[in-house]
């Protein structure tokens, strides 16, 4: 045995030493490689910048971590042929005194290896840039995404409609006033959406009382690109409160800029005239009728006796008209006695002492809502809301923890459950009008990855909690969004108070004196400029259980902070200068603790004596590198981890730690290796997880349970196999050895899989090897293995497929299965791959949701769609019955850089794109014909030249470069026809 181990050692030594001598005789060789590698960046580099010239030039905005990647390769070529210059030159004085200089070879061979190494993978890292660096600025429209209201019925806002379109149409800037919650931004996002096919550009921009101009500039930034390079662009202006002047905030409009338009919308006419509002439109209350139609639809009640019809008519006329207090109340009396209506009106016609500033303020109404929720729970999370901004954005997560750490559930077991109770609560305020969803729009634009649910509240009911909050028990002091840059406050001001919100200032500097708060439980002061908090600043909240300090420069902890011993969350996310939190220790009672995007570098021992904690986020801290051995066995409550670690540098046992843990639900993890999470752990348990390698691109969460690892050999270890088999998601990046998906990675077929990605993976040749399927579902039926997975077919829930540089692959399957189904497939993406052809008809005709086909760069490919099989037999692949037709389900096909490609189908079928809107093909030079049969595109008609084409004949005549659909798409030499209409007789998008 002794012998065995000495072998292993020196063959170790060996190998150490022989890769050490290397540097040294190999060091010409690996500065020319330095050399080369620097001269392929610098043109990757400039091609780049080719691509951001182009998308600045269309006013489109740059994917994140762009910019960052052009500034390091700047500075890593420069610094590397700095280097092998000096590196040439000592070379040479080394050739003339060998005997003396060897330490100096090798050194410099050791450098320009390890420099050449980064140069790779930096290039690597940028190469989806050279063809892609920003999103289009078409491609996020809120115009798209906003739901639309029912106005049926309600002929004031149908005629108001009408006029601002109208309106608009006539003049360059148009005004919207009336009073609050009437309906003003409803009907200019309506308008919005009416003529979102006569922009190029529609901005919606939500100004409220504290204007900031510098980030409405930034939100205006595309749009008036658009502007100067003479795109139609409408801009809305919405909850206007004082003059604004367009040309500070950056949007170009005047006479020379007749192709931008204005709409603003304002509670004060007065506002709409100083803004030169060439026509202002009011927005008026609604008529009786039409206030008791919604009310009849919220309420929900169609057949009236006479008494309660009366009261109910009373009620809505207390409503004065304003649809925010018709639904509103609506939803506070349905389904109640009629006693509790009466008693309504009666509040709402001569108001209680405690309602009379309400009435005074106009919104008693809502107050009404208020007092009728049926949840304590339900009443503490709406006033939670209102210490959030006016407009601003109320994350459902961030409510979460905040309620949790302020104690307002009872019989409440995991985070999961304190989540599942403010959802519910969310859900109550929705359906009583007291609280909105953001619109899809704004929450696409979001990129913090932890916030998914997002959701605003109307000023007015804002106003109405805040008007709760004011006095009793309960006092909120509420100051954000106010543009503060210094807090000094009254003592008086703040006695008593129980909440205090100073968020989303420009506050950067605090009383550096201690605040008596003995009351005070919870202090919001996230998104301000604060770089240091003086030392005796916490020592009078000594009962405060909320902490937010994210989103400010902190540097360092105070001292007072470890008197905080009640305290249940802390969040001092975005503070990059801080690196010391041993002091957190001192937290025992912390349950939620968010270190994201700090600068912290290990997680100290100290963390360990927090075992009360539910939730460690340490997630984006790009220089973390440790985590102290047994921290994470003691954090025995440990329910959700969220650890990003880049590089290490000592060892891995937090992982066995992670995996041993019994309370873990959700883990977000990564790490250099996944090759080091050990052979008995559980993470397949978890219910949502996001795991990968450092060196992997981070995307954002999309699936609860994604799997993304690279470099490494197949076949994979056991703990990295049972991930896969519950992965929604699974990206493979430069995998060795592996040749297919199934059956290779799913022995036991799969049930979960949402998306595959392969990237690089040299050795893959097809996604299955159908001539195994036979054996292996064998194996699954008859159980032999123990297994349980059932016999439906394979890939039946996968939804997205994507392949990039796959050097050997051949086909994505040989032919249709009874074991394989692509029912639920919507989009492919193949870019630099050596297939011959994609696949054959028969499989095209099974993929019946498949709306995006997008092929890039495959040198090889000579037909999309084959014709080898147009005779097919019943039982393949979810087929449809055989007829004379063929109906393929595309909505958008996307052909770019095919230069062997002759046509999309190779057959004589007739072939029906019913859905088809977008076609775009780039640099296709062979392609002379789209197929060798009819065509039938409904929502595309070809108009060239003076007379109408078809697919086939506009193909042949554009010469394999063309765009043709309602979509918008660049990059490339193509006739670009942006100016599209909708021609009624030919249903479809005409493009001339």
């Amino acid at each position: 045995m002794a012998e065995v181990v000495v072998e292993k050692v020196v063959d170790s030594l060996y190998c150490v030493a022989k890769k050490e001598i290397s540097y040294m005789w190999n060091c010409s060789e690996s500065i020319e490689n330095l050399k080369k590698e620097a001269g392929r960046l610098s043109g990757m580099k400039g091609r780049v910048q080719q691509q951001i010239e182009l998308a600045n030039s269309k006013g489109e905005r740059l994917l994140e971590g762009v910019a960052e990647w052009m500034t390091i390769a700047d500075d890593k070529i420069s610094e590397s042929l700095e280097f092998a210059k000096e590196a040439e030159a000592k070379k040479t004085c080394c050739n003339l005194h060998f005997c003396f200089n060897l330490e100096a070879l090798y050194q410099y061979g050791k450098k320009a290896t390890k420099k050449t190494s980064f140069l790779l993978e930096h290039k690597e890292g940028g190469k989806g840039y050279e063809t892609c660096v920003s999103l289009p600025a078409q491609a996020i429209e809120f115009t798209d995404l906003h739901q639309r209201k029912n106005l049926k019925g309600i002929s004031t806002h149908k005629s108001t409609l009408k006029k601002i379109i109208q309106a608009v149409k006539d003049v360059q800037i148009v005004g919207i006033d009336g009073l609050g919650g009437v309906g003003k931004t409803t009907l200019a996002s309506e308008a919005a959406v009416e003529m979102k096919d006569e922009f190029d550009c529609i901005k919606f921009i939500t100004i409220s009382q504290t204007i900031d101009a510098k980030t409405i500039k930034e939100k205006v930034q595309i749009a008036a690109t658009k502007i100067i390079n003479g795109d139609k662009v409408l801009i809305i202006l919405d909850d206007v409160w004082e003059e604004l002047k367009l040309d500070e905030l950056g949007i170009p409009c005047g006479s020379g800029k007749k192709n931008c338009k204005i709409l603003l919308t304002s509670r004060n006419k007065d506002v709409c005239e100083a803004m030169n509002a060439e026509q202002i439109i009011s927005v008026n209350p609604l008529k009786k009728k039409e206030a008791w139609i919604i009310f009849e639809s919220v309420v929900g009640k169609r057949e009236w006796d006479n008494t309660w019809k009366t009261i109910a008519l009373k009620i809505v006329q207390v409503c004065s008209g304003l649809p925010l207090f018709v639904q509103a109340v609506g939803k506070a009396l349905k389904n109640k006695e009629f006693k509790i209506w009466e008693a309504a009106l009666g509040r709402l016609q001569d108001p209680t002492d405690e309602d009379t500033p309400f009435k005074r303020n106009g919104i008693v109404q809502l107050k009404l809502s208020y007092d009728y929720l049926q949840s304590e729970v339900d009443k503490s999370c709406f006033l939670l809301c209102s210490m959030f901004p006016e407009d601003g954005i109320i994350s459902l997560k961030r409510l979460t923890y905040y309620a949790l750490a302020l104690g307002i559930f009872n019989n409440l077991n995991t985070l999961q459950d304190a989540t599942h109770k403010v959802r519910l609560a969310v859900e109550s305020l929705k359906s009583s009008f007291l609280l909105s969803p953001m619109d899809n729009y704004y929450v696409s634009l979001r990129r913090e990855e932890e916030d998914e649910e997002l959701y605003k509240m109307h000023d007015l009911v804002r106003d109405m909690a805040l008007c709760i909050t004011s006095k009793g028990n309960n006092k909120f002091l509420v100051e954000s969004g106010k543009g503060l840059t210094e807090w000094q406050p009254q003592i008086d001001a703040i006695q008593g108070a129980k909440k205090i919100s100073l968020m989303d200032n420009t506050i950067c500097k605090l009383p550096n004196y201690e605040l008596d708060l003995p009351h005070l439980d919870a202090f919001l002061i996230q998104k301000n400029k604060l770089s240091f908090i003086p030392e005796e600043f916490f020592e009078g909240m000594r009962k405060l259980k909320v902490l937010d300090m994210s989103g400010n420069n902190i540097s360092s902890l105070p001292r007072s902070l470890k008197h905080l011993r009640i305290l249940c969350s802390l969040d001092l996310s975005k503070n990059e200068s801080l690196c010391e939190i041993s002091i957190l220790g001192e937290l025992t009672c912390l349950v939620i603790l968010k270190l994201r995007r700090t600068g912290i570098t290990n997680i100290p021992k100290e963390i360990g004596q927090l075992t009360n904690l539910r939730l460690l986020d340490a997630y984006s801290c790009e220089d973390l590198s440790y985590v102290t051995p047994g921290v994470i066995s003691k954090l025995i409550c440990l329910e959700e981890c969220y650890i990003y670690m880049k590089n290490n540098k000592g060892g891995y046992k937090f992982l066995v730690e992670l995996g041993e843990s019994k309370s873990l639900k959700i883990l977000h993890l990564v790490v250099p290796r996944l090759q080091y999470i050990p052979k008995d752990s559980h993470f397949e348990t978890l219910i949502e997880f996001h795991i990968q390698e450092a060196l992997a691109e981070y995307q954002r969460p999309c699936y609860k349970r994604i799997l993304q690892f690279s470099s490494c050999r197949f076949p994979f270890t056991k703990p990295i196999m049972k991930l896969i088999q519950v992965s929604e998601k699974l990206k493979l990046e430069d995998i060795k050895d592996l040749d297919n998906i199934l059956p290779a990675l799913y022995q036991e077929g799969f049930d979960e899989l949402k998306h595959i990605e392969l990237v690089g993976c040299d050795n893959v040749k097809s996604l299955v090897k159908t001539c195994a399927l036979d054996a292996m579902q064998s194996v699954v039926t008859s159980n032999e293995l123990g297994l349980t997975k059932t016999t439906g077919k394979f890939f039946s829930q996968v939804e997205e497929i994507t392949l990039v540089r796959l050097n050997m692959l051949e086909l994505l399957w040989d032919s249709p299965h009874q074991y394989i189904s692509f029912s639920k497939l919507v989009k492919i993406s193949i870019t630099t791959c050596s297939l011959l052809e994609l696949f054959p008809l028969s499989v095209a005709k099974g993929l019946v949701n498949v709306n995006e086909l997008d092929i890039s760069d495959c040198e090889n490919l000579m037909v999309v769609i084959s014709a080898g099989d147009e005779q097919i037999a019943e039982g393949e692949i979810e087929m449809v019955k055989q007829n004379t037709d063929i109906v393929l389900p595309f909505k958008s096909i996307r052909l770019n850089y095919l230069p062997q490609l002759k046509s999309f189908y190779s057959g004589q079928s007739f072939i029906k794109y019913p859905s088809l809107e977008c076609i775009s093909v780039n640099n296709c030079v062979s392609m002379k014909k789209w197929s060798f049969g009819e065509n039938h595109t409904p929502r595309i008609y070809i108009h060239h030249k003076g007379r109408p084409y078809t697919l086939n004949e506009y193909t042949a005549e554009m010469n394999g470069n063309f765009s043709a659909g309602s979509g918008y798409f660049s990059g490339g030499p193509f006739i670009h026809m942006p100016n599209y209409f909708t021609d009624e007789n030919t249903d479809g998008c005409v493009i001339s």
